[in-house]
């Protein structure tokens, strides 16, 4: 299987496959395929597994994408504008994805469901739930705007707004604590909590949070539906 990232600012993931060759995506990310690769919906994990990918506010199943008749390729791409990233996981290695980040990921890769402590489900903006996945293989994640890689080296702590949470390590150790004071939540413009993030690992940060640009869309949508009465 080979791949290829196209484009800059709104990118999209093209994978090319050999004969019987296959990965499975999101529902609902496909741009275009080849006559020769099949799609079948694929209930990762069975009953369970559907749930929990629903649980996540994810859709409940992925679509499997097989080269059956010959080589082919399909195209996929997130639903924000933004940046896609490849994380290779070796054998028995964990990556957790932000809920809405998973975009595609090799046949061999497993899927499962991360759950946080509870101060961050409910205050952390990231979900009580993120989904897990384990190698080996490829995972391709899709990050709202652009990314920053944090490289953490088990020395000091980063501490993050949850809402700009994509993915990290499964080495990482994280737990949600309330900002510096009262003042810093009501006036700082950066909400209640923060994620700590500790240990050796590699922190995937998106500079726009999908909930505040939903947001701003909405909200901007809402003003011209307003000056156009």
């Amino acid at each position: 299987m080979k791949y290829t990232i196209v484009g800059d600012d709104m990118q999209s993931l093209r994978i090319d496959f050999d004969t019987n060759e296959a990965a499975y995506a999101d529902s609902g990310t496909l741009i275009s395929k080849d006559d020769t690769v099949i799609m079948t919906p694929r209930a990762v994990g069975g009953l369970l597994g559907m749930l929990e990918r629903k649980a996540t506010g994810a859709t409940a199943l992925l679509t499997e994408f097989k080269a059956k008749g010959g080589p082919g390729h399909m195209q996929v791409a997130g639903l924000f504008p933004g940046k896609i990233v490849s994380i290779d996981l070796a054998a028995g290695e964990t990556f957790a994805a932000e809920r809405l980040a998973f975009l595609a990921a090799e046949e061999s890769v497993k899927f499962d469901i991360h759950i946080t402590n509870l101060s961050g489900g409910i205050f952390g903006g990231t979900g009580f739930i993120l989904q897990n996945f384990t190698g080996p293989g490829k995972v391709f994640i899709h990050v709202t705007g652009d990314m920053i890689v944090h490289n953490l080296d088990g020395t000091k702590a980063v501490e993050v707004d949850p809402a700009h949470i994509a993915g990290f390590d499964g080495s990482l150790q994280y737990k949600i604590r309330f900002v510096d004071n009262i003042k810093t939540a009501m006036f700082g413009g950066v909400g209640l909590f923060l994620a700590t993030f500790t240990g050796k690992g590699r922190l995937i940060t998106q500079t726009i949070s999908r909930y505040k640009l939903a947001m701003e869309i909405y909200a901007e949508g809402k003003e011209q539906q307003s000056k156009n009465k």
